[in-house]
């Protein structure tokens, strides 16, 4: 089980791309990240045991430094592995000088090393045994993010590229820099060390760990970041909000749950700010015309969808933690799919206007993708998101007597219904009319296609990985 281990090497390897042309630099990326895919694959097939290993031990400080590969763990880092493998492989074509709206010429280098920065250090995150070690690559996250945010170098690119490195490293300096402190009193940085504290530290820093989280996954009201940040290249941005960055808030707060069994009390400001989140996405769907800043909206509402499992589980549900992570995984593939689509409009078509779009019926594969993408994540079957949201609704149980939580999987279904609306309303407008048919080549095809299938597959992959059922 040391193979999940090697992946990490194997990113950090890949930003040997930042010295490299576009042709060297496909050759190395290409073979690095599905590499990274089939080690996570065996991992989670042949997962049997938890394995904890300190590698870094210092008097009076604790356990600095390990890997913790367990079934949580391993479950997410297979998801960013293969979703990032397909997201990677699309920016093949993605980033070449053919792209309409932006043409690229010998960028993929400093793009994939970037890329190869923001994989490596998700990973290393998800397997990190430590408050610390969780802190170092968190930031390192944020700074993948800032670069590939920045990427085209314009003066709206720097500005937002700004504030996705601002915010959530605001949200570290509350969360995990109150954690080290703890961290120091108990005398190892340790992820053990949570369930050491008392009830009302307990109370403290989840709530301290709950902002580094709700900014990295966009919740309100910190949340502006992540739609002024869909000026990144279109394979960065499914990258942030299918398979890393956003999801990494949410699993932050796994980890503390599973670790802390944090007091129930802590749920109620969880959820008031889960409610606002979920209204704020649902008011701003009509309003968009930007494909991706729609998408965005989405990934928001998603992962307060997530984090409502994590909020039940606060409050006592045993299947808390397992409806956050079917939700996670469920939508990192339909999410991909809805960026790799809006992302070949910008390809095609030159824009991401949706007023500007039409006649994708002419154009089959990006008609079916932007179709199942917007209707699979309202929650429609067969798609992941209907079994993950009918996993939460069926299995809350203990909600339907806390009024606060009632209200919150009330707001979910609402979100549902909203997103659905303006999902149908896109489609009618861009795939029912006339316009000129493209040519969409193999690589976009099969990046589409290979996420349309994990799309229906994910609800079952994931009740089979997580041992549960409807």
């Amino acid at each position: 089980m040391m193979l999940p281990l090697i992946s990490i090497v194997l990113a950090y390897i890949g930003l040997i791309c930042f010295a490299l042309d576009d042709k060297k630099a496909d050759l190395l990326m290409l073979p690095i990240v599905w590499s990274i895919a089939l080690i996570h694959a065996i991992a989670v097939l042949t997962f049997s045991k938890p394995l904890h290993i300190a590698l870094l031990t210092v008097q009076r400080l604790g356990e600095v430094y390990g890997f913790i590969i367990d079934e949580t763990s391993v479950f997410v880092a297979f998801v960013v592995a293969t979703a990032g493998a397909i997201f990677l492989t699309y920016a093949v074509r993605y980033m070449d000088e053919k792209n309409i709206g932006h043409p690229h010429r010998n960028q993929k280098g400093r793009f994939y090393g970037w890329m190869m920065l923001f994989l490596g250090s998700t990973l290393a995150f998800i397997y990190s045994s430590t408050v610390l070690q969780m802190l170092i690559f968190f930031e390192l996250m944020s700074l993948a993010c800032w670069g590939v945010v920045g990427f085209y170098g314009k003066e709206k690119s720097a500005r937002a590229a700004l504030k996705a490195l601002v915010i959530p490293n605001f949200g570290a300096i509350i969360g995990f820099y109150t954690a080290v402190a703890f961290g120091i009193k108990y005398g190892t940085f340790s992820l053990d060390f949570l369930g050491m504290l008392t009830e009302r530290e307990k109370a403290v820093l989840f709530l301290c760990l709950m902002v580094a989280a709700f900014t990295k996954s966009a919740q309100f009201p910190l949340y502006s970041w992540i739609p002024d940040a869909m000026v990144a290249p279109t394979p960065a941005s499914a990258f942030l909000h299918g398979a890393a960055m956003v999801e990494m808030g949410v699993y932050l707060l796994i980890r503390v749950v599973q670790f802390m069994k944090p007091p129930a009390g802590v749920f109620y400001p969880m959820a008031v700010v889960l409610i606002l989140t979920l209204i704020l996405a649902m008011l701003n769907y009509p309003k968009q015309r930007d494909a991706k800043r729609l998408l965005a909206y989405s990934t928001i509402a998603e992962c307060s969808i997530m984090y409502t499992g994590v909020a039940l589980a606060v409050l006592g549900n045993p299947l808390g933690i397992k409806m956050a992570l079917f939700q996670l995984m469920a939508h990192a593939y339909l999410k991909g799919l809805a960026f790799l689509t809006a992302g070949s409009f910008t390809y095609y078509f030159g824009t991401l206007d949706m007023t500007k779009i039409r006649g994708l019926r002419n154009t089959p594969v990006l008609a079916y993708s932007w179709s199942i993408a917007l209707l699979g994540l309202a929650g429609l079957p067969p798609f992941g998101i209907f079994f993950s949201k009918l996993f939460l609704f069926v299995k809350a149980c203990i909600a339907y007597s806390a009024p606060l939580a009632l209200a919150l999987l009330v707001t979910v279904f609402l979100d549902s219904v909203f997103l659905l609306t303006a999902g149908i309303k896109s489609i009618n407008e861009m795939v029912f009319s006339d316009g000129e048919a493209k040519k969409v080549d193999g690589i976009v095809t099969f990046s589409l296609v290979s996420l349309i299938a994990l799309s229906v597959a994910s609800g079952f992959m994931a009740m089979k990985l997580l041992g549960v059922s409807l």
